[in-house]
């Protein structure tokens, strides 16, 4: 979800107020102007008196916002966002233990270096599910071989998902865990992990 906040809008010589919205790519502004720009085109943000300024297009940009804000929004358009082994949470010093094959190359290439076959290295587990048997499956034996660790379930994504989100959730609660966060892994994959209940 992105960052989002009313504030007063300068393009060139004209301004307005409207509503603005900062995604991970894309900044977007709703309003009058009815804006929609790609983070990556934006030349030179700064912040100067509370105010957020770039160039875009040829067009200078002021955005002012609510106090604090302008700061905040230029770390986050200026910090890359994190690859898909940072979301999952492993590197080659936080390794994952898992079960199903996988064959995704934008997941094969965040675990590279990643995993392991030994529980006792591994820090979190991770299933690649297609179907209802292959989540039953992975829980009946990660649930042995790594009992405490959070599980992420790597499954198809979109409404016609053999393995529907609700499904894995009602399954995974079912079991004493629940969700805990969720990434796009791919164009045809996205995961949820789960952990223990506290009380469990």
């Amino acid at each position: 979800m992105g960052l989002e906040v009313e504030g007063q809008v300068r393009i060139g010589t004209q301004s307005a107020t409207g509503k603005l919205v900062l995604e991970s790519h894309e900044l977007i502004i709703r309003g009058p102007f009815r804006r929609t720009l790609a983070i990556a085109e934006l030349v030179e943000p700064h912040v100067i008196d509370q105010e957020l300024l770039f160039d875009h297009n040829g067009l200078a940009y002021a955005l002012r916002l609510p106090d604090g804000h302008a700061v905040k929004w230029l770390k986050k358009m200026t910090t890359p966002p994190p690859d898909l082994a940072q979301k999952l949470g492993v590197d080659s010093g936080h390794k994952a233990l898992i079960w199903g094959h996988i064959d995704d190359p934008d997941l094969k290439a965040a675990l590279v270096n990643a995993t392991t076959t030994d529980p006792q290295q591994a820090v979190i587990a991770i299933a690649v599910a297609h179907s209802h048997d292959h989540l039953n499956a992975a829980l009946a034996e990660l649930s042995q071989r790594l009992p405490s660790a959070p599980i992420w379930v790597i499954y198809p994504k979109g409404p016609k998902s053999p393995l529907p989100e609700a499904t894995i959730r009602v399954h995974m609660r079912t079991a004493g865990l629940i969700d805990t966060k969720s990434c796009r892994v791919s164009d045809a994959l996205t995961a949820t992990r789960f952990s223990l209940r506290k009380d469990e």
